[in-house]
């Protein structure tokens, strides 16, 4: 299978040109009151009735294809912009003016948005959730940004930290890109709490991408990637505030300025998240969530001309957790602080006679400073690192066969020192990782049925002085314009960073020991995809259904299947994870839309000899959504039910070292709500979590005593809080 992809994907690139076909271009642009414009990147661009279309790029430019007979409507729509219509009568360059949603009165003039996205016109397969999406919960951050979605699935990594963890196509979310538009994001030492240092209001939309996506972006994708998209400069409120307190006396604000002076354009991000209050629900002597304390701050500066653009983002964050057991006979301190310093930047150059051209550089350079104290468990890590990506656009013949290549490079150096329960303790090590690789990708359309995106990476990592090839293709086939199939294949490969990215079994008396020769990750993904947009009784709805394997070829096994002990290992014999998964939205009646969802996991590695289903992963899944809004939006009630299957819970010891042979848990459900209330420049909402408490029994073994050698809080599989009731206030000025 592996040599047919290639070969084919060779053949395909090889394949001869078209003769030039004529294009639809332009720009698209919002007129500012001082009669400067403004470009629009990433609006949607199509002839009305159809998918042929596409998006404009950094500057707001667009080509798309004739339409097969003139006149024909195109169509232009962008959130937070009113949609825009214009017949065409004639082949031409067209600039475009779009206008943001208009207010009049308290009545909002727009059309009704879908919050989350199902594309038939995207090669890859992509979801995008948009504001409104996120507004349907609390989404303080963005762990909690997918409570009412079904490809992401967030779990507690441990019952002492308050961290959580993400999983995708079965895997963890270690093997998820996660990237701020499309600059790495959360790796490395952000692995196990970076989650949490992306406020949900800082967010305008997030991509979802499954499978092997675009090599331009990377080396890391296994499952897919997250792609978030930030309030920009241009588009963003003048002034955004966002208040949330909980019923646990967690207080959370968020500030957002925008300015717009000529060419340059900025944002100013903050936020702090306060929870100083000792809450033990359960009564087993350990905080349920640790107290907290963080402060986030961002700015952003972005240059744009006809030409040019430039983005400048600076960051820094301050975040401190105290949690664990405090008592004078058998005290278990948990400590965690991160502080993080990072820039990014984002320069392209565009040609506006050919909008098909460009050239861009995106850079990142970041300071992470972690010290984490579990018990005896002694954690301290500085990573620094620094990345660039070089990217070149063009096109040959016409813009049917477009070619994006470049070079990339990543550097991180981690200084780490670890005392406690290993074999090996760490003093002031020292590890550079250095990643350098080129990639080509190549892009072509056939008509209004078919497209496809090849393309290869070479990367050269120190450690082993190999270059990893690793090709991708994705290809999609529209048999009519409500439908899509897609079919996907890819390699992928990452550096483990094995203590902090599992820094929840540090909360444990499990004896830490980790081979000598791990080597980096490498996996194949195969997968398919059906999207079909349908009109039932004249309103419309979706299906989606897609169906994913991963086939690791090298895996840094993480066994806890020995009581007391927890090893890191190649994988010596075979690992693999299957995922389907079946979506459908629905209007049911207007401004009613149920979303359903069912999915199902088959996650398997070797341990020891042994291959069994991947511990304290939930086999199957479900997700059922209604949200109803009364006219205008003044009154917005969402209601949310997740099921989660059954997990796999190892072979474990408790009190007295009896044995508790390995089991699956019982399936439950988690029921969330929310109801909002809109008024012309603020929000006001109400919502809870956990409706039911729904918890997980005894979560910590041995809680009484932490200094046994049983004692373990990582072996989690439900909720370790109960219902959190929650209120907040967003307020906007355009």
């Amino acid at each position: 299978m592996k040599k047919i992809l290639l070969i084919a994907m060779v053949l395909i690139a090889t394949a001869n040109t078209k003769a030039q076909e004529k294009k639809i271009k332009g720009r698209v642009v919002e007129q500012l009151q001082d009669g400067s414009e403004v470009s629009i990147p990433g609006a949607n661009v199509y002839w009305e009735g159809t998918t042929i279309g596409g998006t404009t790029n950094d500057k707001g430019f667009y080509s798309i294809p004739e339409p097969k007979k003139y006149p024909s409507t195109m169509v232009v729509s962008y959130v937070g912009y009113q949609a825009y219509s214009q017949e065409i009568t004639e082949w031409s360059h067209y600039h475009i003016y779009i206008k943001p949603s208009l207010e009049l009165d308290e009545v909002k003039v727009k059309g009704k948005l879908n919050t989350t996205k199902f594309s038939t016109i995207n090669t890859i397969n992509m979801q995008t959730l948009s504001t409104g999406e996120l507004e349907k919960a609390a989404c303080c951050n963005l762990s909690e940004s997918f409570s009412t979605n079904a490809t992401v699935d967030v779990n507690f990594t441990d019952a002492v930290s308050g961290a959580k963890k993400i999983q995708m196509l079965g895997l963890d979310g270690v093997y998820t890109q996660i990237t701020q538009e499309n600059i790495p994001l959360i790796r490395g030492m952000t692995s196990t709490y970076g989650l949490s240092y992306v406020p949900g209001t800082w967010i305008e939309s997030i991509q979802i991408i499954k499978g092997s996506g675009s090599v331009v972006n990377g080396f890391e994708s296994f499952a897919g990637q997250i792609n978030l998209e930030y309030y920009k400069p241009q588009t963003a409120p003048k002034l955004f505030w966002n208040a949330y307190t909980n019923s646990e006396g967690k207080l959370e604000n968020n500030l957002l300025f925008a300015k717009k002076s000529g060419k340059w354009t900025s944002n100013l991000f903050t936020h702090i998240s306060y929870f100083n209050r000792k809450v033990d629900n359960n009564k087993d002597g350990f905080l349920d969530m640790p107290r907290l304390n963080q402060i986030n701050v961002l700015n952003r500066w972005d240059y744009a001309s006809a030409k040019y653009h430039i983005g400048l983002t600076g960051r820094a964050l301050v975040e401190d957790r105290i949690g664990g057991k405090e008592s004078t006979t058998n005290p278990f301190e948990v400590n965690i602080h991160n502080d993080l310093i990072e820039f990014t930047s984002k320069t392209g150059a565009i040609f506006p006679s050919n909008p098909g051209k460009s050239i861009g550089l995106q850079t990142s350079f970041r300071r992470h400073n972690q010290t984490a104290i579990f018990g005896n468990n002694n954690y301290n890590g500085l990573q620094e690192s620094a990345y660039f990506n070089f990217i070149r656009q063009t096109y040959v013949a016409t813009t049917n066969h477009k070619l994006k290549y470049g070079i990339s490079n990543y550097t991180d150096r981690y200084t780490e020192s670890f005392s406690g329960r290993i074999n090996s303790p760490l003093s002031g090590r020292i590890r550079t990782d250095l990643v350098s690789g080129f990639f080509s990708e190549y892009a072509y359309k056939w008509g209004e049925s078919f497209n496809l995106v090849a393309g290869v990476r070479g990367d050269y990592y120190n450690k082993t002085e190999e270059v990893n090839y690793l090709p991708r293709l994705n290809m999609k086939y529209n048999p009519s314009e409500s439908t899509a199939i897609r079919f996907s294949a890819g390699k992928a490969f990452r550096i483990a960073n094995v203590l902090v990215e599992n820094a929840s079994f540090l909360a444990s008396s499990r004896t830490i020991e980790i081979a000598d020769d791990l080597q980096p990750e490498i996996a194949w993904n195969y997968g398919v995809n059906l999207t079909h947009c349908f009109k039932l009784f004249g309103r419309e709805g979706t299906f989606n259904a897609d169906a994913y394997r991963t086939e690791f070829e090298n895996k840094i096994v993480i066994d806890i299947e020995t009581p007391g002990e927890l090893s890191f290992s190649n994988l010596e014999g075979t690992s693999f994870a299957n995922s389907m998964q079946f979506d459908l939205a629905y209007e049911l009646f207007d401004r009613f839309d149920v979303k359903m969802a069912y999915k199902i996991n088959d996650v398997r590695t070797t341990f020891g000899t042994d291959l069994k289903s991947a511990p304290l992963t939930p086999e199957n899944r479900g997700l059922f959504n209604m949200s109803y809004a009364t006219n205008f939006d003044k009154w917005v009630f969402d209601v949310t039910a997740n099921y989660v299957g059954e997990s796999r819970v190892p072979l474990h010891e408790v009190e007295n070292q009896i044995q508790v042979a390995e089991y699956f848990s019982d399936p439950f459900y988690l029921y969330n709500a929310q109801v909002t209330k809109k008024f012309r420049k603020f929000d006001v909402y109400l919502g809870g979590e956990n409706l039911l408490s729904e918890m997980q029994e005894n979560p910590i073994i041995e809680a009484e005593n932490p200094k046994s050698g049983v004692f373990d809080a990582s072996l989690i599989y439900a909720p370790v809080m109960g219902r959190l009731i929650y209120a907040g206030l967003r307020y906007k000025i355009k």
